[in-house]
């Protein structure tokens, strides 16, 4: 399942970043890799952000529909 299909407040472990160099280069940036686990924090309304907390090492951004299309997660 991506991130986009989950649920928000759900402890979700990552599974696979399936996008390409330059998306899979941003997130590790941002602290996110394969094996961390995340919750979704807030969905913005109106077909916007989702805001993601890093469990693993206390991170929080903020990331597009698109880029959470190509993160793939299970529920942990």
């Amino acid at each position: 399942m991506t991130l986009f299909d989950a649920q928000v407040g759900a402890r979700l472990r990552v599974i696979q970043i399936a996008g390409g160099r330059g998306v899979r280069a941003r997130l590790f940036a941002m602290g996110l890799n394969p094996g961390d686990y995340i919750r979704i924090i807030q969905i913005a309304p109106f077909r916007g952000t989702f805001f993601i907390e890093n469990l693993s090492n206390g991170s929080k951004f903020a990331i597009g529909r698109g880029i959470a299309r190509k993160i793939i997660v299970e529920y942990a």
